[in-house]
């Protein structure tokens, strides 16, 4: 089975790596392709070594997957600083300095040993100080893509595209399991028991089906996202991080609309438009849509009506309110239409007014 699962993951990831720029020539879609191509290459040397006694007849490949292990969790990180919005800089390159360097030592340390083998290698310290400078290093880059994340999870939490870039951090949170897994085994596993051992053979298979099984999993999470969200392949930031926003103070602006949702319910106007609102804020118009867009990740409209979609499911869910009509309910709402209360209504709780109202009842 893990044979199937290792072909399967190198022969879809290398499809996908050429097929990605492909669809757009864009720097961000040459990381991406990038990000595959290595992985495609990671899963056949892990093949070939395992399934193939490549570690026997070329032993000097065993540093290739070390240094891809350091290779592709800082392009996964450098991915994500991208499509977040922050862009990569001059400095942000800095990141490749480590699997270079490292890679360099690797290849040097293998090909100056005349006597490196499977066996002086797998499993001795310097491989074991690989191992821990590997997990370091993917542990590193795991938080500073948590920290990225975490300063946009209020958009995140709002729509679902950008899932994408919270899920490629727990890509590299898998990646990083996965290499911790394998330091325990060559720590308390490799010196404790005999080669031939039935329970290190086990404990053996276990690590190796973990790897190919992840990795396989972010390889079909991804191809979904491909397929649900096509806009991850224009090879342009999904939103802007709001570190490179345009209006830096931006965020007065969203506290002042806050204060003007909460405590004027300012949506439920029905005549109010985003240069209505702009005039309310202070603001000139374009600027709002830039602060609506780089802080919420939202149009104006989109904006609006999700609180006015807030405010009717209020208004459904209140004993007070029970008489209303669905048009009086969108009235009340700030919508002008029943038709638009309507179709804005089924796109967020994803059901009608009434079916809402019935469902709620139901359960309360």
């Amino acid at each position: 089975m893990a044979v199937i699962f290792f072909i399967w993951g190198c022969v879809q990831s290398l499809i996908v790596g050429i097929f990605i720029p492909i669809v757009k020539k864009a720097r961000n879609n040459y990381i991406l392709s990038l990000i595959f191509f290595v992985t495609s290459l990671n899963i056949l040397l892990q093949y070939l070594l395992r399934y193939q006694d490549w570690k026997n007849e070329f032993p000097r490949l065993l540093v290739i997957p070390d240094f891809l292990d350091l290779l592709l969790p800082t392009l996964l990180f450098l991915y994500i600083k991208a499509v977040v919005g922050g862009g990569i800089g001059q400095k942000d390159k800095k990141y490749l300095c480590v699997p270079m360097v490292a890679g360099l030592i690797l290849v040097l340390s293998a090909f100056i040993r005349n006597d490196f083998s499977f066996y002086n290698y797998v499993g001795s310290l310097y491989h074991k100080i690989v191992l821990t400078t590997i997990l370091i290093w993917k542990l590193f880059l795991f938080l500073k893509g948590w920290n990225i994340i975490q300063e946009q999870k209020d958009i995140i939490k709002k729509k679902a595209i950008l899932w994408w870039p919270r899920m490629l951090t727990y890509f590299l949170g898998v990646l990083t399991y996965i290499t911790f897994l394998n330091l325990c085994y060559f720590l308390l596993i490799v010196p404790n028991f005999d080669l031939d051992s039935p329970v290190r053979n086990t404990i053996q298979k276990l690590v190796e089906l973990n790897y190919i099984i992840f990795t396989c999993s972010i390889i079909f999470i991804t191809i979904y996202f491909f397929f649900k969200y096509p806009k991850i392949l224009s090879g342009l930031p999904i939103f802007k991080s709001k570190s490179t926003s345009k209006v830096p103070d931006g965020q007065v602006y969203i506290d002042k609309l806050n204060k003007l949702i909460v405590e004027d319910k300012i949506h439920l106007d029905t005549e109010l438009n985003e240069q209505k609102l702009a005039d309310t804020l202070e603001v000139q118009s374009y600027i709002l849509s830039i602060v609506l867009n780089d802080y919420l990740g939202k149009s104006f409209s989109s904006y609006i009506n999700e609180k006015r979609i807030e405010e009717a499911k209020r208004l459904l869910e209140s004993e007070e309110h029970k008489d209303l009509t669905i048009f009086a309910i969108a009235v009340d709402s700030g919508f002008r239409s029943e038709s638009v209360f309507y179709e804005n209504f089924k796109k967020l709780p994803g059901l009608s007014p009434r079916q809402y109202k019935k469902k709620y009842l139901k359960t309360s």
